[in-house]
């Protein structure tokens, strides 16, 4: 005997499933990815190029470093005397002079023609280098403008004269006379010095 097409069809298949039933659980559930994508890998930071760097600079400023207070750029122009003096250099005014130039602090003042000041840059008999003058006046005139603001600077009046060995002594003599007229009284001497 056959059975009837009722009894076969259970009576729950027309109620809607849960739908929980079709959910992955959380800690298997993954993004799809992308295409064509590499999945990115978190990197610490690795410090090991920042030291060399941070090495090589420190390498660099401490032999650039000097802890005199005269300091010297080179220069082809510019060949010390040699001395065997053991005086420590204190901080001072710098006059730099070569054959072609006269510097004060790094500045330039007088243009030379062959270790000689121009005859129209010269007054007082001959003695007075007036743009070096203007030069000195200025230097004087801050300094001075410091002392008065700080108790622990002075103004001491001392220069120090960074000479080539090939200057002509008549232009050291205009170049004293005119930091004399500047309200400079002392006057120290840059050498090189010689080995023992």
């Amino acid at each position: 005997m056959a059975k009837h097409s009722d009894e076969l069809i259970p009576l729950d298949i027309n109620d809607i499933p849960d739908p929980s039933v079709f959910v992955a659980p959380p800690e298997t559930y993954r993004r799809p990815r992308k295409k064509g994508r590499r999945a990115t890998l978190e990197a610490g930071l690795t410090i090991t190029s920042l030291m060399d760097a941070l090495t090589i600079i420190l390498v660099f400023l401490l032999k650039s470093y000097s802890n005199s207070p005269v300091q010297l750029k080179q220069a082809d122009d510019l060949k010390l005397p040699m001395s065997s003096t053991e005086v420590i250099p204190t901080d001072s005014t710098a006059v730099v002079i070569t054959l072609n130039d006269i510097v004060v602090d790094d500045k330039p003042a007088v243009r030379l023609d062959n270790g000689k000041v121009a005859s129209s840059d010269l007054s007082s008999g001959d003695l007075l280098i007036e743009p070096l003058m203007d030069k000195l006046a200025d230097s004087v005139g801050v300094q001075k403008r410091l002392a008065a603001v700080n108790n622990k600077i002075e103004f001491k009046g001392i220069m120090t004269i960074v000479a080539d060995r090939q200057v002509n002594f008549n232009l050291l003599t205009q170049v004293m006379y005119t930091a004399g007229q500047a309200e400079f009284s002392r006057f120290k001497f840059a050498a090189i010095k010689k080995s023992q």
